[in-house]
Parts: structure tokens; sequence; C-alpha cells
């Protein structure tokens, strides 16, 4: 596709400028409040509205530390929920094989029960 005049290109996109590239392409005969909804969920997801609130006040070492740990946390945590569920069936089985193991496994005495 050529385009005529070049700052015309992405005349059908919005953008939000900053180091995050949030970009929300416009369609035909969409709705200004549908446009506006689908950025302000891309601007969420981004992160910059986060971004923002932490830079409101400066923030030392040891909280940028506690920050950035509670942050990994997060992401391991979001990285391997599968991990969770398979050491929770093996704990299952686990607990099943001794419920099983725990059952009565007396035997009778020859002769039957005394009355």
């Amino acid at each position: 596709m050529s385009v005529v005049c070049p700052s015309l290109a992405y005349s059908n996109t919005l953008f939000f400028r900053s180091a995050y590239n949030v970009q929300v392409i416009v369609d035909d005969n969409e709705p200004e409040e549908k446009l506006l909804n689908r950025f302000r969920r891309e601007v969420m997801r981004a992160g910059v509205i986060q971004e923002c609130k932490r830079r409101r006040f400066f923030e030392n070492k040891q909280d940028e530390k506690k920050r950035k740990s509670r942050e990994a946390a997060k992401r391991n945590r979001r990285r391997r929920p599968q991990l969770r569920t398979q050491t929770m069936d093996k704990q299952e089985t686990s607990k099943n094989k001794k419920e099983e193991d725990d059952e009565d496994n007396w035997e009778l005495p020859e002769g039957g029960l005394p009355s």
C-alpha cells in the first residue's frame, strides 16, 4: 500500500508516547467509547498507570529491593502454576495411600469370633 503523505500512514492509530509501546488500531465505524475502552485496557496491561503511581514519590534503595523481590515472586508465581497443581496431586495420592494403609488389616482368629 502506498501512502501519499507519510504523516498520514498511521493516522488511524492511537499511540501513548512513553517508554511503552501501546498501540490501538482504529476500525472503521467504531464507536469512540469502545475505542477508548480498548486503549485504556492496553495502557493498563502495559503497566503505565502502575509505573506512574510508583514514580510519584521517591523510593529509597531498601524499598526498591523489597518491591523488586515482590515483583519477582509474583512473576515466578505466574510462570509456574502447573507445578503447584502437580505437587498437590502427588500429595493427594500419598494421602490416599496412607488412608488405604491405615484401614483395618486385622485377621480373624481361626474358629470365628467368641460370642
